[in-house]
């Protein structure tokens, strides 16, 4: 081979040596019906040796050569997350507004960090690397677990497909409590007041389903069925989460809101400056603060949207909804995701106590059925 010195070795057993203008030995061996060639980053002959048995192992197992490997990069097993879901109808993929682009949301601060890298590159120790960078920018753990799951199964799909040979581990971090932001249904009536009415339907429906933001925004009149007194939205697997299409009847108030101005075509809910509005009229009720009253780009604290979430589900809870049937209406995935939002307050154990001091004022009027021995 052109500009290689390679030292004769019995048949079969592949060769090592020097490639001219390199000070690392290289292997030689037979894979795939090819003759490959792979630097061993090394100087050492020991290495080198222990390096070439391997990979006559793996080609003896019918293996995909390692070399082969090195050439997916990190966009390759990105593009295919990304079919993937859109073949799969996957709720989380959006369709970026400027470009069209479809994507997911999570993957910017993926493919600003792993940009231009190979597959191979992301291993245990880079992971952690991202995972600094993250928690440098200021981002929660939660958040950057978020990440770490979507790599996650962008690396899993890429061993599925041949990509690469194995999944590194993805160190997961340990996340804060769930938040405990709610509103009581008198407090819900203050915010939505206090906020423009073209507003009022999506926090409505928000407060109502316990529906992520996202999703609700994305939800277009075609899905409206007006029956009769009944107004009910169609979600097909494209729009909820857990993956099961659902018709699901809108409560009263919420109706004649949306029978007020029935359209046919576009989005049913007017999301305009959401977040602006919402933190402001947070701030009117009590439920909210200006880090600096006088410069609001400074920061807010208090309620946020996401807690309208929360809220959703505890209301069904409270009500009596049985919880599969409330993750069904949410659209939450998994118990243990759902029970994050299912909030319990002293409200809440007031009355859990309160039954429990029924139950058993109600056992001692009763005698036992079965003496005690």
């Amino acid at each position: 081979m052109a500009n290689a010195l390679k030292k004769k070795r019995a048949r079969g057993t592949g060769s090592i040596g020097n490639v001219n203008g390199s000070p690392y030995l290289y292997i030689w061996y037979h894979a795939d019906g090819r003759l490959i060639r792979e630097s061993t980053k090394s100087t050492s002959k020991e290495y080198a040796e222990s390096l070439l048995q391997r990979r006559m192992g793996e080609a003896g197992l019918g293996l995909k050569p390692a070399q082969d490997y090195k050439r997916v990069k990190y966009e390759d097993i990105c593009r295919a997350l990304l079919a993937d879901y859109e073949i799969q109808g996957h709720a989380s993929l959006v369709t970026r507004k400027k470009s069209g682009a479809k994507t997911v949301s999570g993957l910017l601060h993926l493919n600003q960090f792993f940009k231009g890298r190979t597959a191979t590159y992301i291993s245990t120790d880079s992971i952690r690397e991202f995972i600094k960078k993250r928690k440098a920018d200021g981002a929660e753990n939660s958040t950057i677990n978020r990440n770490l799951a979507l790599l996650r199964r962008m690396l899993v799909l890429a061993k599925r497909e041949g990509k690469i040979a194995e999944v590194p581990h993805v160190p997961m971090l340990k996340e804060s409590d769930p938040r405990e932001g709610f509103l009581y249904p008198e407090e819900f009536e203050q915010l939505r007041a206090a906020m423009p009415e073209n507003l009022h339907p999506i926090l409505t429906y928000m407060y109502s389903t316990g529906c992520r933001v996202g999703a609700a925004k994305a939800i277009e009149w075609p899905q409206i069925i007006f029956d009769g007194d009944k107004v009910e939205v169609r979600l097909p697997i494209s729009q909820v989460k857990n993956r099961k299409p659902l018709l699901l009847p809108l409560p009263d108030d919420l109706a004649a809101m949306l029978r007020q101005h029935p359209r046919k075509v576009g989005r049913v809910f007017d999301a305009t400056n959401l977040t602006k509005a919402f933190r402001k009229a947070a701030v009117a009720i009590g439920l909210g603060k200006w880090r600096d009253p006088e410069n609001h780009d400074a920061g807010y604290d208090g309620l946020i949207i996401h807690d309208l979430r929360r809220s959703g589900v505890r209301n069904l809870r409270r009500a009596g909804v049985a919880e599969d049937i409330t993750m069904r209406i949410s659209g939450h995935k998994t118990p243990n995701v759902f029970r994050r939002y299912n909030i319990v307050d002293s409200t809440d154990l007031h009355d859990a106590m309160g039954r429990l001091g029924k139950f058993v004022t109600n056992s001692l009027q009763v005698p036992p059925e079965i003496p005690r021995k």
